[in-house]
């Protein structure tokens, strides 16, 4: 009996509810725990278990991100074109010489602080104006120096023919991305003519005879090429094409002076053997107007004939091969027939078609 009660009197065991309790509010702190143990034990695996994740799964983020690149800093062409602002403002200047006019108008536009001619009776009128040079003298200052032909003498009337001036103009360019802005800051200032290179030593020292092959084959080319008479396909050889020229009005073709780089009788030797040949001609068109022409030929040699493969520009050295020459082609135009339309504008020469493999 009194064992009985001192069992009851002791409370109730962590499992038993207590009397009096509600049966889920005396089984909440257990569930409590044991959920707390489970969230323990979950945090403690995961951590081994997650390397052991990234170490198995291929980081493909990785291997496809680009290292990073180091740029060298570049220089920049400046894009303005002072010598074309040049251009227009002086031949206003020229046509202005008044305080009334368009010409004035627009002058006091580009350089209200640049003082205007006075002419007397006219302004002078202008044949010709085109930059010869331009010179940069700082970031954004430009000297461009501009070559005008008058069509009558400003000076010295009596002299009766065209006079060829020259003009530098000091120009502030400024290249703000797709608005330029130009400045004239001073009036333009006479100077002198450049100075005329000396003509060097021409590769073409060999005479070649009037009555050979060779100086026949260039006549008859040239006589087709330049109109005269058609078909100058059938002089060139295979593989080899060239384009027709834009007009054919030449009437007659006549060769004054025909020379080669290499010493050659004009006989067709061997099969593979090149010359390079120079020829002076006048061409006169219908109307009886004589053109002096110069063409700079390479010829090669086969099955007895010599044949055409290459329409040259006049300025390689002594020792260049026909070959690298014939074709003419830069970059830009790789893969196309290569007109000497283009090659003259970049070499200063005067041509009127090409010839490309």
């Amino acid at each position: 009996m009194s064992a009985s009660l001192r069992r009851d009197r002791r409370g109730p065991t962590k499992d038993q509810p207590s009397a009096g309790s509600p049966p889920r509010a005396r089984s909440l702190p257990v569930r409590r725990a044991a959920v707390m143990r489970t969230a323990v034990w979950l945090a403690v695996a995961a951590g081994p278990l997650a390397l052991v994740s990234s170490c198995a799964r291929p980081d493909t983020e990785a291997r496809t991100t680009p290292a990073p690149v180091t740029r060298t800093a570049e220089l920049r062409t400046p894009s303005v074109t002072p010598g074309g602002y040049a251009e227009l403002f002086l031949g206003l200047w020229l046509r202005g010489g008044s305080e009334d006019g368009p010409a004035a108008d627009e002058l006091h536009a580009m350089a209200p602080s640049v003082p205007m001619p006075t002419w007397g009776e006219k302004a002078p009128a202008v044949a010709q104006l085109a930059t010869v040079r331009t010179a940069r003298q700082a970031q954004d200052a430009w000297s461009v120096t501009l070559a005008v032909t008058f069509k009558e003498p400003a000076r010295d009337r009596s002299a009766g023919a065209p006079g060829v001036r020259y003009f530098a103009l000091p120009v502030v360019a400024k290249d703000a991305g797709a608005t330029p802005s130009f400045a004239v800051q001073a009036a333009p200032m006479e100077v002198a003519a450049p100075s005329v290179i000396a003509q060097g030593a021409t590769p073409y020292g060999r005479e070649v005879p009037d009555s050979s092959a060779l100086a026949s084959t260039v006549s008859e080319f040239l006589t087709a090429y330049l109109g005269a008479e058609g078909g100058a396909e059938r002089y060139l050889a295979p593989g080899i094409t060239l384009p027709a020229l834009a007009e054919s009005s030449f009437a007659s073709v006549q060769v004054d002076e025909l020379r080669a780089v290499q010493a050659t009788d004009g006989r067709p030797g061997q099969d593979g053997l090149v010359v390079r040949v120079q020829a002076q001609v006048t061409a006169t068109d219908a109307a009886g107007g004589q053109w002096p022409l110069s063409y700079a030929l390479a010829f090669t040699a086969r099955a007895g004939r010599w044949e055409v493969t290459a329409l040259q520009s006049g300025l390689e050295d002594k020792d260049a091969k026909a070959k690298t020459a014939s074709t003419h082609t830069d970059p830009s135009l790789k893969g196309t027939a290569t007109t000497m339309q283009t090659v003259a504008a970049r070499q200063g020469t005067v041509a009127a078609g090409g010839i490309t493999r």
